[in-house]
């Protein structure tokens, strides 16, 4: 119609009809989109808004009427009347970008992009209206989620994010939740996050995280995600760390995980600029954050909680009464983080308090398992692992349980596979505690191959191995359990590292001679052994040149050795008892030079050695007066024996 009136109530009645759906349907079948198109031209904004409202109505939930519209060149229509428009029509013209953008295929095409830098502009305006706000942001939101959008955007940061910040202190949760959703989509870019004016968005993005309203919290703390690699500060001075820690351990009802996991990288990030942080966070924090997926907040959590171990021991306490325990096993099982994670879980073990809880008992078979997975590799973790058993095997309750059986295998098989000098020594006192308090655990060493293992390090170039190793022996063989593993074998393994030491020149290791001394007391059935024959001459030169607590195992190694003379073949015991001979003169000096202890067993073996003892007679006077004949003889006594005579 050429009657402008006539075109305006026409516009506003056809608008007003497409209320109904059914007529919208009907509207449709009459190609009426150019039309409305070519109406949004002019500076009637009766006429303009109506056509756009009715092209709003045409193209809900309908593509091809969307792609339509943009073909007719709605878009290019809309912003040449924008920057004149009324805030109700700017409203209605932002509505139908949101409309149109709701398409992929719009969102990503050029003519969308050229909506972006108009319609920040129209946020600018203070009589924009919440409708229209909610329109434009959901619009922008639509087409820059889009990376290649995104990618082309020519405005600065400060042009964008200043109108955005005063979105997120909005009083509608949709606008500051649309707000914050579109700050997270141009934070992507890292020029965006390292930008001045970011800085100004932390505080309020920091109170949206803390407002308890779901979908507000998820969008600010994406924000914040990536905001925090860049000002961490700021996120710590906003009471962040605050707000983020009551998000990670929120149990009723649990956050969604990718929340958490959310709100766990940005504490993460802010917790990695400086440790002083670290203190700010409550240990149960800490200690939940070691559930995270990713190994980023993991590792910061670990070191987290190690600072607070170093600086307080007893705050290990706590992180085990917040489960910290398990969570660490099961890091160690997964192979994550093995290093940190076996560091705070031997720091746990290693205080008295919390090896007396029970949740302790329970580590033994994971750590177990872990030094026997083929796929262990870390040469730390095994070495922690292993230390972390030594420590609770050093409760008796826990060197007692069912599960320290596992524990032992898994020692026996870490001596196996060649281990460093440090792991020995550990594997093999962590062995110590655990079969010193449980016969079943002897057996379980044994039936695992340990006792020939444990024989070859006592030949070991480090005397301090060598001497844990006899120590272990030692334990092993205190009783009877294992008789039927004390063998010919187990004596020359010792007499070797005795021959060792004594060829070196080198301190005699006593253990060695006190593990003979308790092998030979336990298990007589080995006196009559020749390697027990062939141990004498070695336990001889351990008494000539042995330290005192040396020559006092030989002696009453000796000493057992002779008891058993009477009741052994003559052949053996004549044997021992002549190669025992050699010991008299060290056994007449220490008469003279070693403490009162010694004497009562010293001078028992002077008195039973055998010798041999030539008189001569050189001359006899008045012989045939004294003993009535030429039959002479001497009559001799030794020492307080019985007296007897020559030929």
């Amino acid at each position: 119609s050429d009657s402008c009136a006539a075109l305006e109530s026409g516009i506003c009645a056809f608008e007003r009809l497409l209320d109904d759906e059914q007529h919208v349907e009907l509207a449709a079948a009459y190609d009426i989109v150019d039309l409305l198109v070519g109406l949004i031209s002019g500076r009637n904004h009766i006429i303009i808004e109506a056509s756009v409202c009715a092209l709003i109505k045409l193209g809900k939930d309908c593509t091809p009427r969307k792609l339509d519209m943009v073909k007719a060149g709605v878009i290019d229509n809309c912003l040449e009347i924008l920057p004149l428009a009324t805030s109700s029509l700017c409203s209605s013209i932002a509505e139908l970008f949101r409309i149109l953008t709701n398409n992929n295929a719009i969102a990503r095409s050029s003519d969308a992009a050229k909506i972006v830098e108009p319609l920040f502009m129209v946020l600018l305006r203070p009589d924009f209206i919440l409708w229209g706000q909610h329109s434009a942001l959901q619009a922008l939101v639509n087409i820059l989620e889009k990376p290649q959008s995104l990618a082309t955007l020519k405005l600065t940061p400060s042009q964008v994010i200043e109108p955005l910040i005063s979105f997120l202190e909005s009083p509608s949760q949709a606008i500051q939740q649309l707000g914050t959703e579109l700050l997270t989509h141009l934070l992507a870019q890292e020029h965006f996050q390292q930008d001045i004016t970011t800085k100004s968005a932390v505080v309020p993005l920091v109170q949206l995280a803390g407002v308890g309203i779901l979908n507000l919290q998820q969008t600010a703390i994406k924000a914040l995600e990536k905001i925090s690699s860049s000002w961490p500060k700021a996120v710590a001075d906003a009471g962040g760390i605050f707000e983020l820690a009551k998000v990670i351990i929120q149990d009723d009802p649990h956050p969604p995980h990718v929340l958490w996991e959310s709100a766990a990288l940005v504490l993460s990030n802010v917790l990695r600029f400086n440790a002083e942080y670290y203190f700010k966070v409550p240990i149960i924090v800490l200690v939940k954050m070691l559930h995270s997926t990713l190994e980023s907040t993991i590792t910061v959590a670990l070191n987290a909680l190690i600072v607070h171990e170093r600086s307080d021991p007893s705050s290990v306490e706590q992180m085990t009464e917040a489960g910290a325990i398990d969570v660490l096993l099961d890091l160690l099982r997964s192979h994550q983080c093995e290093e940190a994670s076996g560091r705070l879980l031997e720091a746990l073990f290693n205080n008295v308090r919390v090896r007396e809880m029970k949740v302790s008992k329970y580590a033994i078979a994971p750590l177990a398992q872990y030094l026997l997975d083929p796929q262990t590799r870390s040469e730390s973790g095994r070495l922690l692992a292993t230390l972390a058993l030594g420590d609770l095997s050093q409760h008796e309750g826990h060197a007692r349980a069912s599960d320290s059986v596992s524990a032992c295998r898994a020692l026996v098989s870490l001596l196996e596979d060649q281990p460093t000098e440090d792991m020995k020594m550990v594997a093999i006192c962590a062995l110590q505690n655990f079969v010193m308090r449980s016969r079943t655990n002897r057996r379980a060493v044994a039936e695992a191959g340990g006792i020939l293992v444990i024989q070859e390090l006592l030949l070991s170039p480090n005397a301090d191995v060598a001497v844990q190793a006899a120590l272990l022996i030692k334990f092993l063989f205190s009783n009877h359990t294992l008789q039927e593993y004390a063998s010919n074998e187990l004596i020359r393994s010792l007499t070797a590292a005795l021959e060792r030491d004594l060829w070196s020149a080198a301190t005699i290791n006593e253990e060695v001679l006190r593990t003979l001394n308790v092998i030979f007391a336990n298990f007589p059935k080995l006196h009559i052994s020749e390697a027990a024959t062939l141990c004498i001459p070695h336990l001889i030169g351990a008494l000539k040149s042995g330290s005192e607590g040396a020559q006092e195992a030989v002696l009453d190694t000796l000493c057992l050795l002779k008891h058993s003379w009477s009741t052994m073949p003559i052949e053996i015991a004549k044997s021992q008892s002549m190669i025992a001979a050699e010991a008299i003169p060290i056994l007449q000096m220490l008469m003279k030079t070693c403490p009162p202890s010694f004497h009562e067993r010293a001078d028992n073996l002077l008195h039973c050695l055998p010798g041999c003892l030539t008189v001569t007679i050189k001359r006899g006077n008045n012989l045939k007066q004294a003993m009535g004949a030429t039959n002479a003889f001497c009559r001799l006594t030794i020492g307080n024996g019985p007296s007897r005579q020559t030929k």
